[in-house]
């Protein structure tokens, strides 16, 4: 029986690149970007572009002995054809751009793009196989924790290919509909992440879902209950939930209720679970506004 042929899929740019959020305790970002620029120089990288505290760097060549004849031949052949000789998943593209400075530090943001990307951005090969476009993911989240690790930075955003939904739309979304107030509490649990203060983020989180289920009570014309269990309850009877999901909403409810406001967990809660509840909190107001709008 004849092998079947390796399924090829043909991913979106967004989706192969891979991105994260780093505090560092550097505070001067020209510093931080020496440091950088003095690492991929190793490494047979250079800087492509600076502008402000924005920095991004390209792969040209396998070792710093090659990076001098590469910007040299990068006159007569394009850049894009020494990526094209490439494996696919090999990072070649790293970028880094301060979010907010702090007095003991900085968040910067860093992004990572594999050979692929630019294959695909260019036209020249659209489709690969599953596994190599998961190699190319994990080989650029790879990269980027190696980078940041030479600062002993803090990851504050996972490295991944990230947001699955993204703030900005949910946020986008959300002013549109003038929940002006949610969004201001949806940055306020992001600046506590950062400030590592998580249990008050994870407070802010569970308000903006308060104030979600405020609103949506308001708008169908129900009167609010004592509680928000209740609350659900009545969306329930009056058919804008099903059993399972008001079941499920009020886990995540009572579940961030527990960690952050009456501290009945068994641990205090860490970035980790700041950032799960955030996450969680974003997928929920998504959710009501796609389902209840």
């Amino acid at each position: 029986m004849p092998k079947s042929k390796p399924h090829k899929v043909t991913p979106s740019l967004e989706s192969i690149t891979v991105r994260g959020k780093y505090r560092i305790p550097e505070t001067d970002f020209q510093a931080t970007k020496k440091v950088i620029k003095d690492a991929f120089v190793r490494v047979g990288w250079i800087t492509s572009q600076e502008v402000g505290e924005s920095a991004a760097f390209i792969k040209v060549a396998e070792s710093p002995s090659g990076v001098k004849k590469r910007l040299e031949e990068i006159e007569k052949t394009p850049w894009t054809s020494y990526i094209t000789g490439l494996r696919k998943g090999i990072p070649v593209d790293f970028s880094i751009t301060t979010v907010e400075h702090f007095s003991d530090g900085t968040l910067v943001e860093v992004e990572c793009r594999p050979a692929m990307w630019f294959l695909i951005s260019k036209d020249i090969e659209k489709s690969f196989t599953e596994n190599k476009v998961q190699e190319a993911l994990q080989e650029c989240r790879l990269f980027v924790k190696q980078i940041m690790s030479i600062f002993k930075g803090k990851e504050i955003e996972p490295v991944s290919v990230y947001p699955i939904i993204h703030r900005t739309e949910v946020k986008g979304r959300l002013s549109s509909l003038r929940l002006k107030k949610i969004v201001n509490l949806l940055n306020k649990a992001e600046r506590h992440i950062v400030q590592d203060n998580c249990t008050e983020s994870l407070k802010s989180a569970r308000t903006a879902f308060e104030k979600m289920i405020d609103w949506q009570m308001k708008k169908r014309g129900l009167k609010q209950t004592n509680n928000y269990k209740n609350d659900l309850a009545r969306l329930r009877s009056k058919g804008y939930l099903d059993k399972e999901t008001e079941k499920l909403l009020h886990s995540y409810y009572l579940c961030i209720s527990n960690i952050a406001v009456h501290e009945k967990g068994e641990i205090e809660p860490g970035i980790f679970e700041a950032q799960l509840g955030y996450g969680m909190t974003l997928i929920i107001l998504q959710y009501l506004m796609n389902k209840l709008p």
